[in-house]
């Protein structure tokens, strides 16, 4: 532009454009005006405010011309100097070079052993909320079924304290399906997690999965946002999270087959052929 050819520089340095995070920021905002579309109204308008803070901010740092900084002359070239040398490799012990992370998993089945055993403890926790504020043990399975029953989302809570055949039935099919398959993204997730996994399945995904549920469950299913205790809620989410994390964290570890031959992936067995694992015998 006209002012980069008047000015490309000084004695002292050059001028370049400046960095500038008013993209980020613009994106950003506009990330947040699509999540209150499905959570509040207020992410909405937050994410408004700061995509047309980042907007302005971004309209004048690029017209009518970019901004500079001056970025100073080096006064030594620097020398690079030859090293001789191979690049470190990670290696794993009797295997090729690592590629992918991580290099053992726990099996499927700890996840949703994990999940069941978890989903037992959650569900004594919200027995024993009924039991605390409706004196019965059928309203939080009821409520849960009331997700898929519409005549149980019409009730008040006096007849949600009753029994309900179907309610009962469809309330532990869709605990136990859920436990199962959170147990199962459990053993998937903490392999990946360097420290602390009994920590992070304790406290941060049910933190994160409450926030979720908490900002979307009115939208998702307002039948059970207008039941559930969120302090009681919060508490059961952090001991599914808890006990699942263990169990999976204390379950075996097995290698991935992320370094065996193509031979090995097949099951063939052959003389030559290393044994399935990538250890020759």
């Amino acid at each position: 532009m006209e002012h980069d050819a008047k000015q490309p520089g000084t004695e002292h340095g050059i001028h370049l454009p400046a960095p500038t995070s008013s993209p980020f920021v613009c994106a950003f905002g506009v990330t947040l005006i699509f999540t209150g579309i499905v959570t509040i109204w207020s992410v909405s308008i937050i994410g408004f405010i700061v995509a047309l803070a980042g907007a302005i901010r971004w309209w004048r740092e690029g017209l009518p011309d970019n901004i500079h900084q001056l970025v100073p002359f080096q006064e030594d070239r620097v020398t690079i100097e030859p090293r001789p040398g191979a690049v470190a490799h990670l290696m794993i012990p009797g295997g090729t070079h690592r590629a992918r992370i991580p290099v053992e998993i726990h099996p499927y089945g700890a996840g949703a052993i994990g999940g069941l055993v978890g989903g037992i403890a959650m569900a004594v926790i919200a027995l024993i909320y009924g039991l605390i504020a409706e004196g019965s043990p059928w309203y939080t399975v009821n409520i849960l079924a009331a997700t898929v029953l519409p005549s149980l989302g019409q009730e008040d809570p006096a007849q949600l304290a009753q029994w309900h055949t179907w309610g009962f039935i469809l309330g532990i099919i869709i605990h136990v399906s859920m436990s199962i398959m959170i147990g199962l993204l459990y053993g998937v997730v903490l392999p990946m997690i360097a420290k602390g996994r009994i920590l992070f399945g304790a406290f941060f995904v049910p933190l994160l999965w409450s926030g979720l549920a908490w900002g979307s469950l009115r939208v998702v299913n307002p039948v059970l946002n207008d039941h559930v205790d969120w302090t009681w809620f919060i508490i059961s989410q952090i001991v599914f999270g808890a006990i699942c994390g263990f169990i999976v964290t204390r379950s075996e570890r097995i290698g991935t087959m992320q370094n065996w031959s193509t031979l090995e992936r097949l099951g063939i067995e052959s003389p030559g052929v290393p044994s399935i694992g990538g250890d020759e015998e």
